[in-house]
């Protein structure tokens, strides 16, 4: 099959690498005007000028489609900054929305623990003026969350209803800017996707408005019941006190410790020593009497062969051994809510003496003398045992109740003798049993002051749970009662971006056809961005900047100073999580003058600590979210809207038919604008903090673009008009809308 010699022409690019004869070619035999005949054949000079002339076309082609493009790139970077300007507006307001969470979340944890700071003040009366104006500033506090939320709640919904227009906007400033630098002029609109955002569920908060209810209903009683409780706790205190000051004030003088070391030699473990009532308690007496009278009782002996010395030291004998009987059934159970004790009591007379065992016991040695009469002894060695016959034993009420009895003359013995032996240590400050019977006495005052004390504590202590628990449950609530938000261009932006101006040809050449202008005519570009996280601190910087500035107002004292520090604090928590609210309780509570003798207001802070321990809540995500460029397909696909389906159609429109159907989604792009937000201004305010009326009152303001004042419809509809423009251009005609 003959074909053709220009069909069998070389590709260029071989052309171009060399033109060359080859020496051993062989000619064809027919005859063609682009190769030459003979030994010697190649291309033909009309060949050669052919290869030439297409080789120049395509070099001034591609030179030209580089022009091109080269201008055309300026339209679409232009559009991705305009994409990218109109999606950071909408990461903008994840910040706004964020602030308005961060304080709307704020203001109820301040709000609760307020109250529960409250309710700690209560328990003891000198914080009781305190608690009063923190629990009705908790109250205030959660109106000012409820008007602060219903503000917020209302100014994000019209803000978001402007967004578009917003970012249109900034787009269109972008565009005007790019312009002025570089001689086009660059016109078009930015698109949200979606167009229309969504709001999650409106607020209610129940849980804590019943237990800011609570407290207010129990408040009063609280603080009279802690005012009770003080009372019966200073008598107790006072009493302990001076059973410590009896048992161990001194480590030289007189009182039980030293007096058992003196006395019994004791030291040690059996002899310990409190440097302070706090760390003694009446068990520590008991304990040391038990060992003492043991000692003694063990190491009683008579200091001399006399008759005398031997019987006062066989009565002290009988005395240590009914000691060592009575204080073993001593006791003392001490518990946080009650308090039983039992300290025994020894003789400090005869007349006490007849009230104990050592009266009645029948064991004293005894003889009847040769005129019938009984006498009593104090010891079985008394001479007056001998040449007596022995009647047995007996004990020293018989002395008092039968006429029949006599006195020895070498012991004289009698119930007197026996009532002697602890009255000189029991009535005087050197002996051990005046002390130990003070605090005998000092423990029974003390029961009596705890049996009137630990109701009442209790009382208290279950008032306070109820209310810790209506916090617990408030908190529990304050954590899932969230601002959510879906604002428009939450999958992303798209920008339509017209290049009017058509600048003149750098590179004209009679290989490519024009239309007779030399000028390269106008482009358009589309683009789309979208948002990510990216790790910043721009998020959590904003919430602790809130308070910046606050120190100078008239907030330094009393409930106002710890509302603020409280509030700060759950800024912080908000960012951080719970161990940051952990943080601020503790620190707010150690600058509390929580001591008191009752001790309830350091048992509520305890309580409070750890409940608020045991709750925990994970940090919102605090990311500051950017924008970034993105295949327009993606954001498109995304969205469900029926504008995005219609510019996707649009886009596969463009790419298949060119110019023309960029008419559709200038036409999608209007159809959406179909209202014009109104009330807004350069400076636009979402709500008022109002923490404390009067001291603590925070505007929260945003600075919206200039061009806002001037219409944001109208700069939507100016770019919808140039997009227009630019279709007619193309069409020859205004196509119908």
């Amino acid at each position: 099959m003959n074909v053709p010699g220009w069909q069998r022409m070389p590709r260029f690019s071989k052309v171009l690498k060399s033109v060359r004869v080859a020496k051993n070619y062989q000619a064809s035999e027919r005859r063609s005007v682009f190769w030459e005949q003979g030994s010697d054949a190649g291309f033909s000079t009309v060949g050669m000028v052919l290869a030439l002339l297409i080789s120049l076309s395509l070099i001034f082609t591609c030179a030209k489609v580089y022009e091109v493009n080269t201008v055309s790139a300026q339209v679409q970077e232009t559009a991705d900054a305009a994409s990218l300007a109109a999606e950071n507006v909408v990461g903008e307001f994840y910040i706004v929305v964020t602030i308005c969470d961060a304080v709307t979340f704020t203001l109820s944890l301040t709000a609760l623990v307020v109250m529960g700071v409250g309710v700690v003040c209560a328990c003891i009366p000198p914080t009781a003026a305190l608690s009063k104006g923190l629990i009705d500033a908790s109250g205030k506090i959660s109106k000012a969350r409820d008007s602060f939320y219903d503000s917020a709640q209302k100014s994000l919904e019209t803000l978001q209803k402007a967004l578009p227009f917003i970012a249109t906007v900034k787009a269109q400033e972008v565009m005007a800017a790019n312009s002025s630098e570089g001689g086009s002029s660059f016109y078009g609109i930015a698109l949200l996707a979606p167009w229309e955002g969504t709001s999650g569920d409106a607020l209610s908060f129940k849980e804590a408005n019943q237990a800011q209810d609570l407290a207010e209903e129990n408040q009063q009683e609280l603080i009279d019941q802690a005012a009770r409780a003080e009372e019966a706790a200073q008598k107790a205190n006072e009493w302990k006190e001076y059973a410590y000051r009896h048992d161990s004030g001194s480590q030289s003088d007189y009182c039980m410790y030293e007096r058992a070391a003196h006395l019994a030699g004791m030291s040690g473990s059996d002899n310990p020593y409190f440097s302070s009532v706090d760390t003694w308690n009446f068990q520590a007496a008991l304990s040391r009497a038990k060992v003492y009278y043991a000692i003694r009782l063990e190491k009683e002996y008579p200091q001399s062969s006399s008759v005398d010395e031997q019987s006062n030291s066989a009565l002290r004998k009988r005395f240590y051994a009914y000691a060592v009987e009575e204080v073993a059934k001593g006791y003392v159970h001490e518990t946080q809510d009650s308090f039983d004790v039992l300290f025994p009591l020894l003789p400090k007379n005869t007349d006490e003496m007849r009230l104990t065992s050592l009266y009645t016991d029948t064991v004293y040695s005894k003889t009847q003398n040769e005129q019938g009469l009984f006498t009593l002894h104090a010891w079985s060695g008394c001479p007056g045992c001998d040449n007596q016959t022995n009647a047995g034993t007996g004990a020293i009420r018989d002395m008092d109740r039968n006429a029949a009895y006599t006195t020895c003359p070498y012991c004289k013995f009698t119930p007197s003798s026996m009532g002697k032996v602890a009255a000189a240590s029991s009535n005087i400050e050197n002996g051990f049993e005046y002390h130990y019977n003070e605090v005998a006495r000092a423990a029974d005052e003390y029961e009596k002051a705890r049996a009137e004390l630990d109701p009442v504590s209790q009382e208290i202590k279950n008032t306070a749970n109820e209310l810790f628990d209506a916090f617990f449950e408030g908190l529990s609530e304050a954590c899932t009662k969230r601002i959510e938000i879906l604002p428009p261009g939450h999958w992303g932006a798209i920008a339509l971006v017209v290049d009017t101006s058509a600048p003149a040809s750098h590179f004209p050449s009679l290989f490519v056809a024009s239309d007779g202008t030399g000028e390269l005519g106008m482009r358009a570009a589309l683009s789309s961005a979208t948002l990510v996280r990216e790790s910043s601190e721009e998020g959590k910087n904003v919430l602790t900047s809130f308070l910046d500035g606050l120190d100078s107002q008239n907030a330094s004292v009393g409930a106002a100073k710890t509302v603020l520090e409280i509030w700060s604090g759950m800024l912080e928590a908000y960012a951080q999580g719970s161990d940051a609210l952990q943080s601020v309780i503790k620190t707010v509570l150690n600058g509390i003058p929580l001591g008191s003798a009752s001790g309830l207001g350091t048992w509520a802070s305890d309580e409070f600590e750890r409940r608020v321990k045991d709750f925990g809540f994970a940090p919102p995500d605090l990311q500051a979210r950017k924008a970034v460029l993105v295949n327009s397909v993606h954001v498109l696909e995304a969205d469900t809207s029926t504008f995005s389906a219609r510019l996707l159609s649009t886009k596969n429109a463009v790419i298949q038919y060119g110019e023309g159907g960029l008419n559709g989604a200038a036409s999608a792009a209007e159809s959406l604008a179909s209202g014009v937000v109104e009330g807004l201004s350069t400076d636009f305010e979402l709500a008022t903090i109002v923490l404390v009326e009067g001291v603590v009152e925070i505007p929260i303001t945003i600075a919206l673009p200039s061009f806002v004042t001037e219409g944001l419809a109208g700069a939507f509809q100016s770019g919808i008009d140039q997009l227009y423009s630019v279709v007619s251009s193309w069409t020859g005609a205004r196509q119908w809308r």
